[in-house]
């Protein structure tokens, strides 16, 4: 079988971040823990998934701010939150981010967040259940104590015990064998804190696959001029109630929005070498005196600024965890 695509649903063209065999002594296999000094400022990593790789460990530095706009994946996403400072959006919840927090994203659940520039650290762990299955139905698993992936509670507290499994994880990488038994007694632990199975809105508002629609054309079409009568008109609604039922469940206005996804396009693309101008238009933006005075708003810094620092960035040294060697630049192929 092919390897896992749909790790995002819908998103900007990103950078992909494919993970290469890596040698050791004990032969050829593939890692499922990722290394990178840093990676690109407001877009998720994404992996093509197999069944070497059915799932990923990704650890997130934030040197500059971070703003991923919202968006759903086909895994579920489990985010383990180290000292960081902003916020994190599932659904229509806020949760504010201080401290060590634990949050489990179910698949095709929409969510965002901002974090700002600091010492802290993320932890995304992300399983591919169409890969998964070939050795661990995991869905199933839960049906067993009737628990829905859906049900699992999205601020969970045993960010201890699923961090030491994270850290066995990451111990063992490379043991694929050795890795997949500590899956039943992970999802045991989030099977401990659950939420009642949600019922469909019956209000005639929007509902959350509308919702879903609106994203997915966003980021498809987020690099031309859109007006909110046509996007109001593609959901059936008229631009009052659209723009009114987007904020309520978002907690942003659309063009908000809009121009968060923009913005976090133009963040890969001045990590790219690309020029100011050539950002600008590539994004959607009006002109590009509009684009630095709303890029300087919501990152604290001009383009120009932001691709220099990202530069000099890439110059440092190697981010390794404790217990691994740092990985080369020739191991990790990009793909844009």
């Amino acid at each position: 079988m092919g390897a896992c695509k749909n790790d995002e649903g819908p998103g900007p063209r990103r950078a992909s971040y494919v993970l290469k065999s890596i040698f050791s002594d004990r032969g050829d296999f593939v890692h499922c823990v990722y290394y990178e000094r840093d990676f690109p400022n407001g877009f998720e990593e994404k992996f093509v998934f197999s069944e070497q790789t059915p799932y990923t460990i990704t650890v997130k530095n934030f040197l500059t701010e971070d703003i991923v706009p919202l968006h759903y994946a086909a895994t579920i996403e489990i985010l383990l939150c180290d000292e960081l400072c902003g916020e994190i959006v599932i659904e229509e919840k806020h949760y504010p981010l201080s401290g060590r927090q634990l949050f489990v994203i179910p698949p095709y659940t929409l969510h965002s967040n901002a974090v700002t520039a600091g010492d802290g650290t993320m932890y995304v762990f992300k399983v591919c259940f169409e890969q998964m299955d070939r050795y661990i139905n995991l869905s199933n698993c839960l049906a067993l104590n009737n628990i829905a992936l859906s049900q699992l509670r999205n601020d969970c507290p045993e960010y201890e015990a699923v961090m030491e499994i994270v850290n066995q994880l990451i111990r063992r990488d490379g043991d694929l064998m050795g890795c997949l038994s500590l899956f039943i007694p992970l999802f045991q632990i989030l099977s401990r804190h659950t939420v009642p199975e949600k019922r469909p809105a019956v209000d005639g508002g929007f509902k959350s696959t509308s919702l879903q629609e609106v994203v997915r054309w966003t980021h498809e079409n987020y690099a031309r001029k859109i007006a909110i009568e046509e996007i109001a008109a593609l959901t059936g609604y008229s631009k009052y109630y659209f723009c009114s039922r987007f904020k309520a469940l978002t907690g942003v206005t659309y063009l908000n929005y809009l121009n968060t996804v923009r913005l976090s396009q133009a963040c890969l693309l001045l990590r790219s070498g690309k020029s100011v101008q050539s950002v600008c238009q590539s994004c959607g933006f009006e002109n590009t005196s509009y684009f630095i005075q709303l890029f300087r708003k919501k990152m604290n810094t001009t383009p120009y600024q932001y691709a220099l620092q990202q530069r000099t960035d890439q110059s440092g040294d190697a981010l390794v965890l404790p217990g691994r060697r740092p990985m080369p630049p020739d191991e990790i192929s990009i793909i844009r």
